[in-house]
C-alpha cells in the first residue's frame, strides 16, 4: 500500500507579536502602521501571539486575531502561560505554545567546546540587486559588490555581507542560524531580519542611518553598531 501522509517534526520561524498594553486602538494603529510599510513581508505570515500583560478583557484575543487575519497575517498561536488566556485561545482553534527556550538553547550551544574544523563554504557574490530582485544564498553566506536597491530582497542562510548602500530588505539566518549577521557599508534599509527577527524602517536606530552598520542578534533583539 502506498504511503498517505508522512508526519515530521519541524524547526519554523514565525513572527512573535508581543503585546505590551490593552488599548486595542493603539495596537491596531501601530500594527497597521507596521504592515503598511512593507505588506508584501506581512501577507500570509504565520503569527503567534504573545501577551506580557495580564487580566485582558475577554474578548481581547478574538478582537486582536480578527484584526491580524484583516491585515492579511495568520495568527496561529499563543504563547502564555495565563490560564485564562490559554482558554481563550483553545475556544478560538488556536495552538499553545509554551515558554521560549530558544535563548536558554542558544546559550548552552555558545558553552560548547568549538568544533572541528571543516573545509569553507564559499559565499554566493552578486552584483547590484535591482528594485524587485530577490537574491538567495541557500546555504551560504552572501555578499553583494554593489547595492541593495529599494524593493529588492536578499536572504542568506548565513551572514550577508553589502559592500553599497541596502535600501531594500535584508533576511540574515533565513534557515534560523541566530548566530548570523549584517554587515552593510551604508545603512538605509526598508527591513532587516535575522533568524525570524526583524525591524522595519521606523525601528531601525536612527543614529545607524547611513553608516557602515553590522547588526545581530543577542537576547532575541537585534543589535546595531557603527564599523
Amino acid at each position: 500500500m502506498s504511503q498517505v501522509i508522512e508526519l515530521k517534526g519541524s524547526v519554523m520561524s514565525f513572527t512573535v507579536l508581543k503585546v505590551h498594553g490593552d488599548d486595542m486602538e493603539a495596537i491596531q494603529q501601530t500594527l497597521k502602521s507596521k504592515v503598511d510599510q512593507a505588506p508584501g513581508f506581512f501577507q500570509n505570515v504565520p503569527v503567534v501571539i504573545e501577551p506580557h500583560i495580564t487580566g485582558l478583557a475577554p474578548t481581547f484575543l478574538a478582537q486582536l486575531v480578527e484584526f491580524l487575519r484583516q491585515l492579511g497575517m495568520m495568527p496561529i498561536g499563543v504563547r502564555t502561560e495565563d490560564e485564562a488566556l490559554r482558554q481563550q485561545a483553545e475556544f478560538a482553534g488556536l495552538a499553545l505554545f509554551g515558554p521560549d527556550r530558544r535563548e536558554r538553547a542558544a546559550e548552552k550551544e555558545a558553552k560548547k567546546p568549538a568544533a572541528s574544523s571543516r573545509a569553507p563554504v564559499p559565499a554566493k557574490v552578486v552584483q547590484t540587486v535591482r528594485s524587485g530582485q530577490q537574491v538567495y544564498g541557500r546555504g551560504h553566506d552572501l555578499i553583494v559588490l554593489g547595492n541593495v536597491n529599494p524593493g529588492a530582497e536578499v536572504y542568506a542562510d548565513g551572514h550577508i555581507h553589502i559592500y553599497g548602500s541596502l535600501k531594500g530588505r535584508a533576511f540574515a539566518g533565513a534557515q534560523g542560524a541566530r548566530e548570523s549577521m549584517i554587515f552593510v557599508h551604508k545603512l538605509d534599509a526598508e527591513l532587516v531580519c535575522i533568524a525570524g527577527l526583524y525591524k522595519l524602517a521606523e525601528d531601525i536606530p536612527e543614529a545607524m542611518n547611513g553608516h557602515p552598520c553590522r547588526i545581530w542578534l543577542e537576547h532575541d533583539q537585534l543589535k546595531f553598531s557603527k564599523v
